[in-house]
């Protein structure tokens, strides 16, 4: 009966193979300071010793090896419980269940065999003879398995043994298909008598068994299926498909990619757990046992998804409950039987951990001791042998020599037996002479194995029937065969086919193949028995290159006896040395798995041969060298490939965790011993010695210079950082070899990347934790500050990743020179006068850049540097330092501030938990404002630094956004927390190295003790610095710390500040104000005690304070006019906080200035209300900017913020336009001040760029002076102001294509620069020219000006635009509906339904008009001109250019409609006159004037056709003619079907002579008009004939009919000639002959 009343339990172990420091990785027991040390480690930024630390629990109750504290790898599991009932229709004898895993994709068994015994206590009685004892372990019904990966392909096989009996297998499968236990009374006898028959042959043959029957499952199917909240139900198990799935739990979700492309084939992460139900089993077939039939057999239930009709079948059930499991279950053995912790007690059943055979290579070290060997017999051919045997079965035994004692009980047992046995059965097959086996054999290998083990085979005939009255034994011998262990030394595993001796065996067989003793063989010596041998070895490495490295270096160590034997070679010790190096040399080209696997054995071995001096035949051998290369050469292949997991910055896994156990710090000297005493040696030791010669330095004030220089007493003194920091500054010495070597970027990235590691290393060591250890640390590293300064101008800071040889981003040493403009710009310095005064040749020589992860690593060891180092030391060293290199240095902090700026995007609720840090983040406009405040004029480096970029222009902004080493959130796949994590870090290395350099600077402040030159230029460039810091992303910790510093300088150097860097001052009160503004409460208190400071030293220096008022002024106007997070109630909380300052302080009570900011704020903080309609904002800036008629310098901030505005909407003519009139403005004032001839005479030098540059002419003297102090004291009312005002303008103009009006910028700008003999600019201004030149003959007539249209407002809603009319200037190619839509949406959110848009353009009549409502009427314009204007209007450009009358049309007729008969039609042409010209500062300009007169029909007429005209004669002499257009035009003009057009206009004008007299001129106007339409037709039908393909003969043909036949009717109305015309001015002339 297959039966079964018991239950049984299976776990399956579900692994993702990856080795990624992300992953646990278990350590063995170690100091809690380490735990400590790797979250600290973990908090430091881009380390490459970054490993999670896990304290390490030994697993095993009894260790099978010591530990020696190694790193233990593990998967990531996912564990499912199964309980499984097995019931079938009769219950009559033993059964036996095999499990195991096999992957139908690659064809492979994927897991060893579970057993499981099913038997009732009953049927276990059966067997006791042949069952001495019954170990606990063997009790196991539940297993756990692992599937490293997963595939939908994988089934989980359970083949059903059976005792052997007499009968073929379908003999013995009948009673369970033909009978029902439930007939119990109808077959109650047969029963009993096979119930009898079964005990019989379990008593004779119980050692036996033979294959019965098998059943599958798709486990993948299982897993996807218990997803679901539902149950479902199938017959057909066999297809992996569950008759019952209960949802009780869920697994954890694992972030990791391999899991994600997991979960996405099987949807592993959301098993629940689930009940297979199997109710039929295949009966086994005895010719089809082999693992290739059982895969033919698994890919047609795959392929027919159902079972074939040549399967049968036996009728029974079973069922797996699966169950996940997230805990280690109680009472687990591991797969050497081992127990596993938690440790359950005696009489709980055991769970058996199943070993996995990866279907593909999994590279994890070894981190237990496993010494497993399987053994699978596969097929036996008696064919060709004249013999009985038949019922074949083949006897395996472990000998470790050949005598029968020498067996070894080695072999794992089934269930319900012995843990090891001495010997195991194959199943019989019956009546078969060419068995195929599916045994597997499970061998725990001795750990020391000598030539005598081998593997001997007996194979037996069995005699299933006893004959009467005879006691024979049922085995009859067949022969022998044998299999050594080892063959060379090394084991032998693979495929094997071995003979099979007849006779006894000879002696010493063991130590020969089968194919050497002389006995007799069966079948003359052939092979007939196939085999495979597999081992799961921690000690045999299976790879020829690492087996002959271990066995030499074992000899090495005085292991062997010479001479050596390596397989089949043998070695004297006077080749040794040879020998080990070639295997030392060979190691690389090992194959990658079992590389892997002893790794770390491989590497202590090489690291001892590289730190101990090895004697070999008497004499000291040098293998340090080739086992360094080793080293090197295996480290870089396993960094490279593609298998080996890497974390986030790229780095291996596994060296990873390798570096970090094998050289970390020891506590003591046993912890020493485990980890390397050869670290101890090189590293240690020599970290002592310098640290003992630092602490016996004596710093002399003469000395303190030699400190920061790599001179050669430093060398000598301290010998592996001198070493270190020479070789350092060699790889940075771009220029030594004149040229850019290829290869050497990846010297100095590993050059830094090493001085990087060891810094990070001292940082994480415990023994510098003290400020004092760390000092002197820091201090022999002082040169390395020298080295970076030296190298500023190798930093790179684009981030492109191309090189000048377009070299691919990929690669970290193919990187653009930095330009040196925006190097010097992000370093404060805008005209670049280090660069040119300190390296005057850096111009002209191509400098090579170091990568930018590489720069950001220098950078950091220079502030590590900077924060350790003693105080006084540094500010000795900044004393005697010269003013060059102490700009460079401030230069350098500038960068490290841009570099290190916070630019992660964090999770709102993570703000919450980072109080120092900016709660605001103002993502885009962080952006932006650094760019402006470096190269758009905002910051005291000013659009002055154009002049100086040398042809650069086009290509100078600096993008951070491009930059390789922001710290993005790109990647999706980060959880939350990871997120968080990463925003943390990124903040406190923001906030770290900002307050690092801003303790420097303070160190160099407080420097001088009198006021020198010296220190005059260094307070500019610390000012600076502070300033960009105050431009960048800072939290609220700095922010305090950096305003208190300013605060002090204030204080100390408050004259100094005011008078010699007001450009400064300037921009400081613009970012001071920006704070003011600011969300946080703490920023805006910082800043108005900062901003009040700097108005009250001001006031108190001069007892007035007119410049700082207009620069606080001009700030905050710029302010309210750019900045988009501008927030007024916090800025008016500021102004008021700044205000009860005042009120407190008796000396600031009676000062205009607070009221002064108060009203700029109230009038400008209005343009808010306008956002969303440019143009009333346009009107508005203006209207403000004009309200400064007498404050010059504001005026111009007012018109910079309306080209800021402008630009930014595209309209760059407009934003040119209003630069034009800032340097109007300018020039206005330099004019009264200084009398030059190269300088333009005021505003109406500009009059040939726009005639509205006049309105700037200047107020007269006796109102304002520009000697006042403060007017017109910015940066732009100089020289160079005015330049950089006219090159903006010209570059705006450029892009708005008016390249004719570039030109007459640089006649002004041209005077300027030939005075001043800047060739340079000059050279580049005539470049630009005559690109602008070139530009108008490529263009042409394709360039697209402006559209206009006439806008007029009515309505009370309007206020004061009711019955106003605008002329509005949009985009070329902007159609009416466009302009309608727009100012409909916007003025529908004002006013709602009460808005009504006029379609006509007809005139409006106020009476018949909604009070309650708002219309707005659009009509299209275009430029109007006068005859004499045409003539000097000649090109499409002056066309477009200066203009202020526009013309619209509106047709009529006399009674009223806008329509009507031709002879009735009447056009009204209305002219509009505009207060200013277009272009101008705003899009939009007034209408002054307005003029109409009305065109009667001839004379429409006559315009229509003057039009058509013109039309057809463009379209017919174009140089390269269109046929489209021109076929278009002739079927308009000549086609049949608008004949009636033409024609009929004239046949209604031109039939019959006018009866009145004043019409005559307009009659023969309107022929005339015809007569030359009528040749232009012919003209272009004549020109369509040579455009037409073959396939339009005949349209062609179609128009020239048409035509003739339009000439013919034409022909009487065009010959007839009004004589009143001609006869009296021939008469006239006769007469006076």
């Amino acid at each position: 009966s297959l039966c079964c009343r018991c239950n049984a339990c299976l776990f399956l172990y579900l692994t993702v193979p990856s080795l990624s420091p992300s992953l646990p990785l278990s350590l063995s027991p170690a100091p809690g300071g380490d735990s400590a040390l790797m979250r600290e480690l973990g908090d430091f930024p881009d380390d490459d010793l970054e490993v999670e630390y896990v304290e390490k629990e030994c697993r095993t109750v009894r260790h099978s090896v010591p530990d020696e504290g190694w790193v233990a790898w593990s998967h990531v599991q996912y564990r499912i419980k199964s309980t499984i009932p097995v019931t079938t229709v009769i219950d009559i004898e033993p059964l036996f269940a095999t499990l195991a895993l096999y992957d139908l994709r690659e064809k492979k068994k994927i897991s060893e065999n579970f057993y499981c015994d099913l038997n009732s206590d009953q049927f276990k009685g059966f067997l006791k003879p042949h069952t001495p004892q019954t170990d606990h372990s063997t009790l196991s019904r539940a297993a756990i398995f692992s599937i490293t990966y997963p595939s939908p392909d994988i089934y989980l096989v359970i083949k059903i043994e059976k005792v052997l009996q007499q009968g073929e297998i379908s003999d013995c499968a009948e009673p369970y298909m033909v009978m029902k236990e439930s007939d119990s009374a109808k077959n109650k006898e047969k029963l009993e008598k096979l119930r009898s028959q079964s005990e019989t042959f379990c008593q004779r043959l119980g050692r036996y068994r033979m294959p019965f029957a098998w059943a599958t499952v798709n486990i993948m199917n299982v897993i996807s299926t218990a997803t679901l909240d539902r149950d479902t139900t199938d017959s057909d198990s066999l297809i992996g498909q569950c008759a019952s799935l209960d949802k009780r739990g869920q697994l954890p979700r694992r972030n990791s990619e391999r899991f994600a492309t997991m979960e996405d084939q099987c949807n592993i992460s959301a098993f629940k757990p689930a009940t297979i139900t199997i109710s039929t089993f295949c009966k086994q077939e005895g010719d089809r046992l082999s693992d290739e039939d059982l895969f033919k057999f698994l890919a047609d239930i795959k392929k027919f998804s159902s079972l074939q009709r040549r399967i049968k079948t036996i009728p029974g059930m079973i069922k797996l409950d699966v169950t996940p499991v997230h805990d280690n279950p109680m009472a687990c053995l591991s797969t050497e039987l081992i127990p596993v912790k938690p440790v359950a007690e005696k009489n709980l059943r055991p769970i058996k951990e199943v070993l996995e055979f990866p279907s593909s290579e999994v590279y994890v070290p070894h981190s237990t001791y496993r010494n497993l060997f399987y053994v699978y017999p596969q097929r036996l051919n008696f064919v060709n042998r004249l013999t009985s045997a038949r019922n074949i079965t083949v006897k395996i035994q472990f000998m470790s020599g050949e005598d029968p004692s020498c067996v070894l009980p080695v072999i794992f047992g089934k269930s319900n037996g012995p843990e090891f046995v001495q010997e195991v059965y194959t199943p019989v097959t019956y009546h078969n002479k060419s068995p195929d086996f599916y045994e597997e054999v499970k061998i725990a290998l001795p750990a020391r194995l000598t030539e005598r083990h081998h593997l001997l085979f007996t194979f037996y005939h069995i005699s299933c029937q006893q004959k009467q009255n005879q006691t024979a034994p049922s085995e009859t011998f067949i022969g022998f065969s044998w299999l050594p262990i080892l063959s060379c030394d090394r084991l032998q595993t693979g495929q094997y086919c071995l003979p099979i001796a007849l006779d006894r065996l000879p002696v010493n067989y063991s130590l020969h193949s089968p194919e050497v003793p002389p006995v007799k063989w069966m079948e003359s010596h052939k092979g007939v028995f196939n085999l495979e041998i597999q081992a799961v070895s921690s000690v045999h490495t299976q790879d020829n290159h690492l087996e002959r490295f271990f066995t030499l270096c074992h000899a090495l160590e005085g292991g062997a006896t010479f001479p050596l034997r390596v397989r089949e070679e043998k070695i004297p010790e006077n080749k040794l040395e040879h020998e080990l190096k070639l295997s030392i040399v060979s190691l690389p080209s090992s194959r990658l798995e079992p590389l892997v696997l002893y790794l770390h054995l491989v590497l202590d071995q090489l690291f001892t041969l590289i730190m101990q001096p090895m004697v070999i035949a008497g004499q000291i051998a040098n293998l340090a060298q080739i086992a360094f290369e080793s080293v090197v050469s295996i480290v870089n292949s396993l960094h490279n490939s593609q298998e080996l997991a890497r974390d986030q910055q790229g780095r291996n896994g596994l060296l990873a965790t390798y570096l970090y156990w094998v050289f970390r710090l020891a506590d003591s000297p046993r912890d020493l011993l485990n980890t390397g005493r050869y670290h101890q040696t090189c590293c240690h030791s020599d970290e002592s010695k310098r640290l003992d010669s630092s602490s016996s330095c004596s710093f002399q004030e003469q000395r303190i210079l030699g400190l920061f220089d790599l001179s050669q007493e430093f060398k000598q003194q301290h010998y592996l950082t001198g070493l270190l920091l020479t070789e350092l500054s060699a790889a940075l010495d771009m220029e030594s070899e004149g040229s850019v070597d290829t290869h050497r970027g990846k010297v100095q990235r590993k050059a830094i990347n090493a001085t990087y590691c060891l810094l990070c290393a001292h940082d994480l060591d415990q023994r510098c934790a003290q400020p004092e250890v760390r000092a002197k640390v820091a201090t022999l590293y002082l040169p390395l500050v020298g080295i970076i300064i030296d190298s500023i101008n190798y930093l790179d800071f684009t981030g492109t990743g191309k090189n000048k040889t377009g070299g691919s981003d990929e690669d970290p040493d193919n990187v653009t020179p930095i330009n040196q403009s925006i190097a010097m710009a992000i370093a404060g310095n805008p005209f670049n006068t280090v660069a040119r005064n300190a390296l005057p040749s850096m111009a002209s020589v191509a400098v090579a850049t170091l990568s930018a992860e590489t720069s950001r690593n220098l950078l950091l060891c220079f502030l590590w540097v900077m924060k350790n180092a003693e105080r006084r030391l540094i500010q000795r060293w900044t004393a005697d330092m010269p003013s060059a290199h102490l700009n460079r240095l401030l230069e350098l902090l500038t960068i490290c501030v841009s570099c290190f700026e916070y630019r992660v995007r964090m999770s709102a609720p993570c703000m919450e938990y980072i109080p120092n840090l900016c709660k605001y983040y103002k993502s885009q406009q962080a952006k932006m404002q650094l760019e402006d405040s470096l190269l758009r004029g905002i910051g005291a480096r000013g659009e002055m630094m154009r002049s100086d970029r040398a042809g650069q222009r086009e290509n100078l902004r600096w993008r951070k956004d491009l930059t390789q080493w922001r710290q993005t959130n790109d990647r999706q796949d980060k959880t939350k927390a990871e997120l968080d994590q990463e925003a943390l870090i990124s903040g406190n290395l923001a906030t770290e190295s900002n307050l690092i350099v801003l303790d420097l600077l303070e160190t160099i402040v407080q420097v001088p003790t009198s006021l020198s030159l010296w220190f005059l230029s260094t307070l500019g460039g610390v000012l600076r610095v502070l300033l960009h810091c105050l431009t960048c992303n800072q939290s609220t910790t700095f922010l305090s710390h950096c305003f208190s510093t300013l605060r002090a300088l204030i204080v100390k150097f408050g004259d100094l500040l005011f008078e010699e860097e007001a450009e400064q001052c300037a921009d400081l009160c613009q970012k001071v104000l920006q704070y003011c503004s600011s969300h946080e409460d703490g920023n805006r208190s910082q800043a108005c005690a900062t901003l009040y400071l700097i108005m009250r030293c001001s006031f108190s220096s001069a007892n007035n304070f007119s410049r700082v008022k207009m620069q606080v002024t001009m700030s905050l106007a710029s302010l309210v006019g750019k900045s988009e997070d501008f927030h007024e109630e916090y800025l008016r909380r500021s102004l008021r906080t700044i205000l009860a300052y005042a009120e407190e302080d008796t000396e600031m009570q009676n000062t205009p200035l607070p009221s002064n900011l108060n009203g700029i704020l109230s009038d400008t903080v209005k343009m808010r209300e306008f956002q969303e309609d440019p143009e009333m904002l346009m009107d508005l800036m203006y209207r403000i900017a004009k309200g400064y008629q007498t404050s010059p310098d504001l005026r111009l901030t007012w018109l910079q913020n309306m080209a800021e505005k402008h630009k930014n909407r595209k309209c760059f003519t407009e934003s040119a336009m209003c630069l034009v009139h800032a340097a109007a403005l300018v020039a206005e004032y330099l004019s009264m001040l200084e009398d030059h001839k190269y300088l333009p005479v005021g505003s109406v030098t500009f009059q040939n760029i726009s005639p509205n540059v006049l309105e700037e002419s200047a107020v007269s003297d006796d109102v304002l002076s520009p000697d006042e102090d403060g007017v017109c004291s910015g940066r732009y009312f100089t020289t160079g102001g005015l330049v950089v005002l006219l090159e903006q303008a010209a570059e705006l103009f450029s892009n708005g294509g008016l390249y004719e009006a570039v030109n007459e910028v640089y006649k002004i700008i041209m005077p300027v620069l030939e005075a001043h003999r800047d060739f340079r600019e000059l050279g580049s201004a005539h470049h630009k020219l005559q690109r602008a030149f070139e530009n108008i003959i490529q263009k042409g007539h394709k360039r697209m000006f402006g559209t206009y249209f006439r806008v007029g407002f009515y309505g009370a809603k309007f206020g004061d635009l009711d019955e106003r009319e605008f002329v509005y200037k949009e985009p070329g190619i902007t159609h009416l509906p466009e302009i309608s839509h727009r100012l409909e949406n916007f003025y529908s959110q004002c006013f709602g339904d009460a808005l009504e848009m006029i379609k006509d353009s007809k005139d409006i009549d106020r009476s018949k008009l909604d009070a309650n409502k708002a219309y707005i009427q659009i009509t299209y314009v275009e430029p109007f001109f006068d005859d004499y204007e045409m003539k000097n209007r000649l090109t499409n450009f002056d066309k477009n250019f200066n203009l202020r009358r526009f013309m619209y049309t509106t047709p009529f007729t006399k009674a009223g409609r806008p329509r009507g008969e031709l002879n009735e039609q009447y056009k009204r042409k209305t002219v509009l006159t505009t207060m200013h010209a277009f272009p101008y500062v705003k899009t939009r300009i007034n209408v002054i004037q307005k003029e109409e007169f009305d065109l009667t029909p001839i004379e429409v007429a006559i315009e229509d056709m003057q039009k058509k005209t013109r039309e057809l004669a463009l379209a017919t002499h174009r140089e390269q003619p269109d046929a489209k257009m021109l076929q278009m035009l002739l079927q308009g003009s000549v086609g049949a079907t608008v004949n009636q057009g033409p024609l009929e206009v004239a046949q209604v004008f031109l039939n019959e002579i006018p009866a009145d007299p004043k019409l005559f001129r307009h009659h023969n106007k309107l022929r005339l008009c015809f007569k030359e339409f009528i040749m232009r037709c012919g003209e272009a039908v004549e020109k369509n004939k040579h455009l037409i393909t073959m396939d339009q003969k005949e349209y062609q043909q179609e128009l020239k009919k048409n035509y003739n036949r339009l000439r013919e009717n034409l022909r009487p109305m065009l010959e007839r000639k009004i004589p009143e015309l001609y006869k009296p001015v021939i008469k006239l002339r006769l007469e006076n002959r």
